[in-house]
């Protein structure tokens, strides 16, 4: 007795199941980048958070002052960009390894 195989219906399911899969990759694309979004957001207003702590700071408040009234430090403040100091060439190159091959 001769087995049929339908190849036709094979390549359907297996493209189904394909796209299936390639679904669940978007729906994970889509939602990365949400929460890449969101952290973007966030970082953005506690930037605008500190930068606006400062300026409270720089009226005259003090932060005490803005502690009592229930104005804590930010939690993510301001950071200072530092110089990145210049190093001498030869102190950025490894020393070269001693040859232990060679007696004078």
């Amino acid at each position: 007795m001769a087995t049929h195989i339908d190849a036709e219906k094979i390549e359907q399911q297996l493209q189904k199941r394909l796209n299936d899969r390639m679904d669940s990759v978007r729906a994970l694309v889509k939602s990365r980048q949400s929460v890449a979004n969101a952290r973007n957001t966030l970082s953005a207003a506690e930037d605008e958070d500190a930068r606006r702590y400062q300026a409270a700071l720089s009226a005259g408040w003090t932060a005490d002052e803005l502690r009592a009234s229930g104005l804590p430090e930010p939690e993510k403040k301001l950071r200072v960009r530092k110089r990145a100091t210049k190093r001498p060439a030869a102190a950025a190159q490894p020393a070269p390894p001693a040859d232990s091959t060679d007696h004078h």
